[in-house]
C-alpha cells in the first residue's frame, strides 16, 4: 500500500467522514480566495525555498489551513505536506483531543511504516 494512501486512511478515519470531496473542493477554492494569513519573513523565504508544485499546492489551502501549518513544527509540517488537501482542512477543522489522536496515528504510521512484502 502506498504511503499516500495510509495517510489518507488514517485522517480518513479520525475524521469518521467528516468532509465529502465535492464540498470540500469548492471549500479549497472559497477559502483560497479569503483572507490571506500574513507570511513571517523567515515563512517567505522558506515558502520561496519550495518547489512550483508545493507553492501552487499551498497558494489552494484555506486560510485558517495555511495558519495551521506555519503553527506546527518542522517534523509535523514535512507529515503535513504527505496528506491529501482534503485531509489537510479535515485536520485543520479538529480540535483538541481529536486532533491530538489524529496526529499520534499519523506520526505512528509514518515511524513504522507497513512492509510490501
Amino acid at each position: 500500500m502506498r504511503k499516500s494512501h495510509i495517510y489518507l486512511s488514517l485522517v480518513a478515519i479520525a475524521t469518521v467522514g467528516l468532509l465529502a470531496a465535492g464540498p470540500v473542493a469548492a471549500q479549497i477554492t472559497e477559502a483560497a480566495m479569503q483572507s490571506e494569513p500574513e507570511m513571517s519573513p523567515d515563512q517567505r523565504s522558506e515558502f520561496e525555498s519550495w518547489s512550483a508544485k508545493q507553492q501552487g499546492a499551498y497558494e489552494l489551502w484555506p486560510a485558517e489551513t495555511k495558519s495551521y501549518f506555519w503553527s506546527l513544527a518542522p517534523e509535523r509540517q514535512m507529515l503535513f505536506w504527505r496528506l491529501t488537501d482534503e485531509d489537510k482542512i479535515a485536520l485543520t477543522a479538529m480540535t483538541g483531543p481529536e486532533r491530538d489522536a489524529a496526529w499520534g496515528q499519523i506520526e505512528s504510521r509514518a515511524s513504522n511504516p507497513p512492509s510490501d512484502g
